[in-house]
């Protein structure tokens, strides 16, 4: 087992054992309207009806489920953990392991109709390789749906403004050592690795439940805990 397949591994099991990856994805407390702006339930919603998805870095499966649950998706996942793919293939995840550090991945030119990253692109080495990975698997026509945590956040400013703390709240240590993120994104760095990655037709949603909702429909994403874009492949 390489050291990166066993970090990953101590992660999950740390995860899995707190408590949260019991979690919904989707709470049953949002109300049905809302969902569409809680964050998974945004991604869920860019995701179109019975498509061919794979799901990169799909951890433990339970976001890439409700995509298979509320869309009758044919859903497939690509991740290092073994611990994490068991739980994936037993929500019905057509899981494969690999290091998405390693190209190219295990599937075909043109195999999917979507690719989905929730939480993922920060953590790999080079978010550019993975981004133009995730092109070539995907038909022309296909969608590339994006999620990840934004430095630009309206907590960083004020904290940077007001206390001079550059903390960098990506480093989130409640599963592991908080080392796990490798990159920060704000909105003008994710979509320039999306245009270079070759992608067209880029556009960032409102995301979250309160603020994120409130600062998308306001026309500022940027000011949003998290970042949702997705990106269109246009030609081979």
């Amino acid at each position: 087992m390489t050291q990166i397949a066993a970090y990953y591994n101590r992660y999950w099991k740390k995860r899995l054992e707190s408590g949260t990856a019991a979690l919904p994805p989707i709470r049953p407390s949002i109300p049905e309207a809302l969902v569409r702006f809680s964050q998974y339930g945004a991604c869920l919603h860019q995701v179109p009806d019975r498509s061919r998805l794979l799901d990169i870095g799909c951890g433990e499966g339970n976001v890439t489920e409700i995509y298979r649950i509320r869309k009758g998706c044919e859903t497939h996942g690509i991740e290092l953990s073994d611990i994490a793919i068991e739980k994936a293939i037993a929500r019905g995840v057509q899981a494969a392991k690999w290091d998405l550090n390693e190209y190219p991945y295990p599937f075909a030119d043109a195999s999917f109709d979507v690719a989905t990253m929730v939480d993922v692109v920060e953590h790999v080495i080079n978010p550019l390789a993975l981004l133009r990975e995730s092109r070539r698997v995907l038909r022309v026509g296909g969608r590339l749906i994006v999620c990840v945590p934004n430095f630009a956040r309206m907590g960083n400013r004020a904290r940077l403004l007001f206390a001079g703390d550059p903390r960098d709240i990506l480093h989130w240590g409640g599963y592991g050592d908080g080392m796990e993120h490798l990159h920060w994104f704000t909105q003008p760095k994710l979509r320039a690795f999306m245009q270079e990655a070759g992608f067209r037709d880029i556009r960032f949603h409102p995301i979250g439940l309160p603020a994120g909702f409130l600062c998308g429909i306001a026309g500022r994403p940027n000011l949003a805990s998290w970042l949702l874009a997705t990106g269109a492949k246009e030609s081979d």
